[in-house]
Formats: C-alpha cells, structure tokens, sequence
C-alpha cells in the first residue's frame, strides 16, 4: 500500500487531518491506521509533515487579505472544543461570510476566552485590517459582548439573531 506521504490518497490525507483535529497524537494515528487497515501505513514522522502543512495552512489563512471577498452577509459564533488533555473546554471564534456571488468564506477561526467584549473585539479587528469591508447584515447569538463589539465595529450593518439551535452546522449544510 503506501509507504510514504507523498503517494498518501485524498481520502486518506482527510482522515489523518480529521483525526488530528479531533485530538489523537500523531503517533496515535501512525498506530490506528496501522490496525485498521492491518498493515503500517505511515510512519510517525509523514503524519508529522502533513499536520505541520495543515499548521502551516492554518496560519496563513489566519493573516491572508481579505480585501478581495465581497462579503455581504457575515456569521459570527462561538463553538466550544473539549480539550481531552486538561478537561476544559475552549471556545473557538467562527466567523463566516456570505460573498454577494454566492460563495461561503471561513474569514475567521480564533481561540479566545469566552464571548467578551474583549476577545471578541481582538478578532474582529484583525478582519478590518486584512481589509474585511463593512457588511450588509451580520448574524449573531444574542452573546452581550460580541454584539456590542458587532454594534462599534459595524454600525452600518443589521445585526440579526441566529434563527437555528446549531447556527454554524446550518450554515455549513446550506
């Protein structure tokens, strides 16, 4: 079967990504897909390179300009991970956009402490200087903090109220 990650399929770099995303260690992975598929497969260290790529896409993603989106509507929500190793869990700042031809853009992905003022307010302002333009409405919980941040930042924009119980899974389905 494969050997190396460079003759890795698509299906199966997806699913090292899923699994590192939910957690597993890179040897973790290395040894369930070894007894999954009865075979070893990849060594520890092709993980390794294809999660640091997936790093390394991440960060990029994190400081490319966003001059070129067109955003007319953008959603804002924060969905909280467990973390396995501590048994807390983390909230993660999902922002999203509605392009005016159609296309759906993950703008942002932000770890922060909570729905506050001020990390909401730390996220926000990143995406205006990557040169987010103002958007025609914005979507939200009803989170105090963030739609004050949403109110300072964009008070040109309606500010709208998730409809849906999971507002990021819709959103993704649509």
């Amino acid at each position: 079967m494969w050997t190396n990650l460079a003759k890795t399929g698509d299906r199966l770099k997806t699913l090292i990504v899923e699994m590192f995303v939910g957690e597993m260690s890179q040897r973790d992975i290395a040894m369930a897909l070894a007894k999954a598929l009865g075979q070893f497969v990849l060594s520890k260290s092709s993980v390794s390179a294809l999660t640091a790529t997936l790093s390394q896409e991440y960060e990029a993603s994190r400081a490319r300009d966003l001059s070129g989106y067109d955003v007319a509507y953008l959603f804002i929500d924060m969905v909280y991970k467990p973390l396995r190793r501590w048994g807390s869990k983390t909230g993660v700042l999902c922002v999203w956009g509605l392009c005016i031809d159609g296309r759906k853009v993950l703008l942002s992905l932000a770890t922060t402490n909570g729905e506050s003022y001020e990390s909401c307010l730390e996220v926000l302002r990143d995406l205006i200087k990557r040169g987010l333009q103002t958007p025609v409405t914005i979507t939200t919980d009803g989170a105090p903090g963030l739609c004050k941040v949403v109110d300072a930042m964009w008070p040109r924009s309606l500010r709208i109220r998730w409809w849906f119980h999971n507002p990021m899974r819709a959103l993704r389905q649509s």
